[in-house]
Order: structure tokens, then C-alpha cells, then sequence
């Protein structure tokens, strides 16, 4: 009966976060004012506004990726590893790596275990 589960995360400024996911990760973003997607593939992640910065905890997810090794090359190209380094293989086993966005969201990107 489950379809699709998508990451919601936080934002602090929708035109700001749909930029950065557009021009550094290749996506394409749409903006409903409090409300924003942003897609690449199935990749799929949304965000909703937080309009009080005090109030304003990041998050993170996580997105499968067919060949982790090239993403990873293309985003080290471009000096956006969080934190910066090698990519790894995880506690279970699967080789992953990560970035922050605008925002101090974390962004996994690994592959798949199924």
C-alpha cells in the first residue's frame, strides 16, 4: 500500500534553498511561498518555511544514488562536503558521503542496501 516517502525539511528562505539546490546540485526546484520542492531524477526532497530563526532546528536525509564514487567526485569538485573528507563506508556497510545546504540541512547521499 506504500508508495513514496519524501524527506521534509526545513528552510529559512525558499528562493535562497531552491538556488542553492538548482545552480550547486543540478535539481529543479519549484516555490509556493511557504512551501518548496526540489527535484533530480526520483530524488525528491521538500521544504517548509520557518519564519523565526530562533525557533529554526536543521535536519537531515538521506538519498540513494546508483554510483555514490562520481557524485562524490563531482560534489568534492565543488567544495561541498560536510564535513570535508573522504567518502566511507558506513557502520552497516554502505559507502556514503555528505553535504550541508544552505540552511545547516545534511544531505546523505548512499547507496542503496535493497
Amino acid at each position: 500500500m506504500l508508495q513514496k516517502a519524501i524527506p521534509l525539511l526545513p528552510a529559512l528562505n525558499m528562493r535562497a534553498t531552491i538556488d542553492f539546490y538548482e545552480t550547486r546540485l543540478g535539481f529543479k526546484g519549484a516555490n509556493m511561498g511557504s512551501y518548496a520542492i526540489i527535484k533530480h531524477g526520483c530524488a525528491e526532497i521538500h521544504f517548509y518555511l520557518v519564519m523565526d530563526a530562533a525557533k529554526f532546528y536543521p535536519g537531515s536525509c538521506l538519498v540513494y544514488a546508483d554510483n555514490v564514487e562520481d557524485l562524490y567526485t563531482a560534489f568534492a569538485g565543488k567544495d561541498m562536503l560536510f564535513p570535508p573528507g573522504q567518502i566511507k563506508d558506513s557502520a552497516f556497510g554502505r559507502k556514503e558521503f555528505s553535504i550541508q545546504d544552505n540552511n545547516g540541512n545534511v544531505i546523505r547521499f548512499g547507496k542503496a542496501f535493497i
